[in-house]
């Protein structure tokens, strides 16, 4: 870290008083700093990548191939595209959530989180549109299915209006959902909280949301989800929180911060045992690093006994080296990354060329945002959904050496923004268009790119993280919508 930058951190520190260890950097084991993931072997069947691995080429992008989409070892068995999906959806039963673009407020046709049966995979259906109060408004990262696979919530999010909203749902009867914390007004109730992302606390009793102005973070007891209430609000510092995790009885929170890069793990146990009436969270460990940005969140998993945190970078992967690491929590106090999961493209080698060909797709480019594992204890398989890379699958039996297995990069969606309504990237601004021109040379394509007002689509936005349901995938990506893909070619299940 150069001498400004530790200043300008202990600066923000003395400020705001919860960051003395931001200027530690985590201790790093690994041996594969800046090499990529070992690919995919594709099979019959097969509609490989024409690039580098998770590439998107320019080509592609231009003449239209990008629109047949890429896969190897994985292939579509059904689909409910809509209008588009938001951010982050989620799967209940043999249902699918789709949360939708609050972007798209006043175009779309059914708003709020669209509820899709998918008992027939090969043919999902639409069955009704759940439009109270924070689902209407859209809910971002925060649209979340209970582990017991029994409730549904969301937090309402956007710029002062989202503050204090909160709908949940019973889905028992998954494609039938009913809303239990119903106002007379058939609303529903506000609760405390200011969200950007939101959780489950694993047994179901408790519902976490983290905002980015001021670090907030909220805890809101729905034992009785009739009246859902506020035990506890908090905040430590301005732009830091974003996704959470847990261990399996619901006292450590793994938080992500993304500012600067990395995790925190903290003590919940007051809030998890009701053990306070002034309950606090402690902080345990701090770990950043800055190969790397915007932390997103962490897979918390147990392998051979070990346990390990699979944390995400949002951003940064191309400039700074970011993607997916894996991180030894065996002492909690001195968590250790002892390996990564970085695509060819993601390679700080290839940034110059991510930067180019995602300049009219888009703010996010070739980066992992959300991801899934097939067991949390001695998991074979991680699914994870990438912005413009598709949905990856990667062997994990070795922690210290992932491999991938598969990928499915869906058939972009080029020119039907108008037709997306509901998809978070369709509505997202543009900076910029690479299509429809005739530049010859590549680099000022950028400066034609600068014209446009919404994304080209050129390559989709998975950003949710993909589910394995009875030996499938279920996937959402932006504009494809709702997904079932079935593995082929003996990729999957791997063998313990």
């Amino acid at each position: 870290m150069t001498a400004h930058r530790v200043h300008r951190v202990l600066a923000i520190c003395a400020l705001f008083a919860a960051c003395t260890s931001w200027v530690h950097a985590a201790q790093d084991a690994s041996v594969d700093l800046n090499v990529a993931v070992a690919p995919a072997r594709c099979g019959p069947g097969s509609l490989p990548e024409t690039g580098l691995q998770g590439q998107v080429p320019l080509q592609d992008r231009l003449n239209g191939r990008s629109r047949q989409g890429y896969r190897c070892n994985l292939e579509l068995v059904g689909q409910y595209q809509g209008e588009g999906s938001g951010t982050i959806s989620d799967v209940g039963g043999h249902c699918a959530y789709l949360s939708t673009s609050s972007a798209g407020r006043g175009k779309k046709k059914s708003p709020g989180v669209q509820v899709v049966d998918a008992s027939n995979p090969s043919t999902p259906v639409l069955v009704r549109a759940l439009a109270t109060r924070a689902f209407e408004l859209g809910t971002w990262e925060s649209l979340k299915v209970n582990e017991a696979g029994t409730m549904l919530a969301g937090a309402g999010v956007g710029t002062l209006i989202g503050a204090g909203k909160l709908d949940l749902y019973d889905i028992t009867d998954c494609a039938h959902p009913r809303l239990l914390n119903g106002a007379d007004s058939g609303d529903s109730l506000p609760v405390t909280n200011v969200a950007h992302e939101g959780e489950w606390s694993p047994d179901g009793h408790t519902y976490w949301t983290s905002g980015l102005a001021g670090g907030t973070l909220s805890a809101i007891d729905v034992s009785n989800p009739a009246k859902p209430r506020n035990i506890y609000f908090g905040g430590s510092s301005i732009f830091v929180n974003h996704g959470m995790s847990f261990n399996a009885d619901g006292t450590r929170m793994y938080l992500a911060s993304i500012f600067p890069a990395g995790m925190v793990i903290l003590d919940v146990s007051d809030i998890q045992y009701r053990k306070a009436s002034n309950p606090r969270v402690k902080q345990i460990a701090r770990i950043t690093w800055q190969d790397g940005s915007t932390t997103q969140r962490a897979v918390p998993v147990t392998i051979q006994g070990r346990p390990y945190l699979i944390a995400i970078d949002e951003v940064g992967a191309q400039s700074l080296g970011g993607g997916i690491r894996f991180i030894d929590i065996s002492d909690e106090t001195n968590p250790i990354i002892v390996s990564h999961i970085r695509l060819a493209i993601q390679l700080k080698a290839h940034a110059d060329v991510a930067r180019l060909e995602g300049a009219g797709n888009g703010l996010f480019k070739y980066d992992a945002h959300y991801c899934a594992v097939d067991s949390k204890v001695n998991p074979t398989a991680l699914a994870c959904g990438y912005f413009q890379s598709g949905i990856r699958v990667f062997d994990i039996r070795n922690p210290l050496k992932p491999m991938e297995i598969a990928y499915f990069n869906p058939p972009a969606q080029t020119g039907k923004n108008a037709q997306l309504p509901g998809s978070d990237h369709a509505m997202s601004p543009a900076f910029g268009s690479i299509l429809d021109n005739k530049i010859s040379d590549p680099a000022l394509l950028l400066l034609q790119a600068s014209k446009s007002k919404q994304p080209d689509l050129t390559a989709d936005w998975c950003s949710s993280a993909p589910k394995f349901v009875n030996g499938q995938l279920w996937a959402t990506c932006n504009d494809n919508g709702f997904m079932i893909l079935r593995f082929t070619n003996g990729a999957y299940p791997v063998s313990r």
